[in-house]
């Protein structure tokens, strides 16, 4: 079986090899010691209900992600350090790779497959089959419909969109360049915390936890630098939203921009603004205009033909667009989708995703009632998530930081 791929999935591929490259990191941590044929087996079953995952890249004219028949899984039984930092080519063409150790299980994929939700529900019945859960019949139809393909329409106009400025200049945050890796710091807060918080002012999570971590970063920003502004790229889900629940790659990005003036404002008004912007873009229309734009301004850089001379464009084009298109991202995942009985077996879980787009990244999900948000950073000044932890204190979220570690991304290379 061959499967079309959209502008979102080959958007993935494009990038493979350059300094926007993104493999999206899960971690569960269970409570026993991981049995690697049972594992096997449930990655095996898994496969039979998520049919992208089941594929390898193929190329003729275009990309394409057709089934790898016949093709073995690899498991790897190593910690996440010491994990390979390729896939693909060493995972039979597969593009996600397994990892099991003690009582750890990892999953990271490439995202030319799916987003990150479209991953974490292959997650789910993986670890459904694992433990045992009775899975529903296998579907005689998936849902494959393209996402921005499905709802690109022209004739549609945007509504209440005011163009954000710009983020301070990469140069004005002094970073660490480590290619792949990064600081990955764990922090943890009480989801109904971090509720009863946005409750009180009418808010969201994202409406707080952004525009607190772009005060954070302001605090650590030189004085003299001229433009102070912090701009946060937010992944939006497009499924319920657009009401079309596809396995392939359907979300967008809205740029905030946390500007000089709000530093004056109470988390009440700071958060108005956040959620009122945000409560916009996700209008049909705006959504609609917001894929149809974004296929129309890079549907070209997809389409050009040698495949050698789009890489090296694209390559260029990466380099400006990760210094300039935000400082900072943040993408929510909320409660994870796993069973009951899989919940009940999970000792922590972990979601990591590499600053892909400017130097910083929080990815954000919902545990058992506990908000785990992990930051991946390469900043120099390592007082930016200390600043953001006592931010959220004074506001009444009691946050933790739970670990700091050195992350090394993997990609997928065929």
């Amino acid at each position: 079986m061959r499967y079309e791929l959209g502008n979102l999935d080959r958007y993935s591929i494009a990038i493979n090899g350059s300094v926007m490259e993104n493999s999206g990191f899960f971690k569960a941590t269970v409570d026993e010691k991981v049995d690697g044929d049972r594992l096997l087996k449930a990655i095996k079953t898994a496969l039979d209900y998520h049919p992208l995952f089941k594929c390898k890249m193929s190329y003729k004219k275009k990309y394409y992600l057709e089934d790898n028949i016949g093709a073995e899984i690899v498991l790897f039984n190593t910690d996440t350090d010491s994990r390979p930092k390729e896939f693909g080519k060493n995972t039979n063409n597969y593009l996600f790779q397994v990892c099991y150790f003690d009582n750890e299980i990892s999953f990271e994929w490439c995202h030319a497959v799916s987003d990150g939700r479209g991953a974490i529900a292959f997650f789910s019945t993986i670890l459904d089959a694992y433990f045992g859960v009775e899975l529903p019949p296998v579907p005689t139809e998936f849902p494959l419909e393209l996402g921005f393909e499905s709802i690109y329409d022209k004739s549609v106009k945007p509504f209440g969109q005011v163009k954000q400025p710009p983020g301070f200049k990469a140069k004005d945050m002094k970073t660490i360049d480590n290619g792949y890796k990064c600081t990955s710091h764990i922090l943890k807060a009480e989801t109904s915390e971090v509720m009863r918080v946005a409750k009180k002012v009418d808010a969201t999570p994202a409406a707080i936890i952004v525009p607190l971590f772009c005060r954070a970063i302001r605090e650590h920003l030189p004085k003299e630098v001229k433009n102070r502004n912090v701009s946060c790229g937010v992944v939006v889900d497009m499924r319920g939203l657009m009401h079309m629940q596809t396995m392939h790659n359907f979300f967008a990005n809205k740029v905030i921009t946390y500007q000089d003036r709000f530093d004056d404002y109470d988390l009440p008004k700071l958060s108005t603004v956040y959620r009122g912007i945000l409560d916009l873009f996700v209008q049909p229309e705006n959504l609609i205009w917001a894929c149809t734009d974004l296929k129309n301004s890079t549907d070209f850089l997809y389409n050009m033909r040698p495949l050698k001379l789009q890489k090296a464009v694209v390559k260029v084009v990466c380099k400006i667009i990760k210094r300039t298109m935000n400082n900072i991202g943040f993408t929510y995942l909320g409660k994870v989708p796993f069973s009951d009985e899989v919940k009940s077996r999970l000792k922590d879980f972990n979601f990591r995703s590499w600053p892909d787009i400017g130097d910083c990244v929080l990815a954000a999900v919902d545990l058992n009632g506990t908000l785990i948000i992990d930051v991946c950073e390469n900043y120099y000044d390592k007082g930016v998530v200390d600043s953001f932890i006592r931010i959220c204190r004074e506001i009444g979220i009691n946050i933790e930081e739970y670990q700091t570690t050195t992350f090394e991304q993997a990609n997928v290379r065929l």
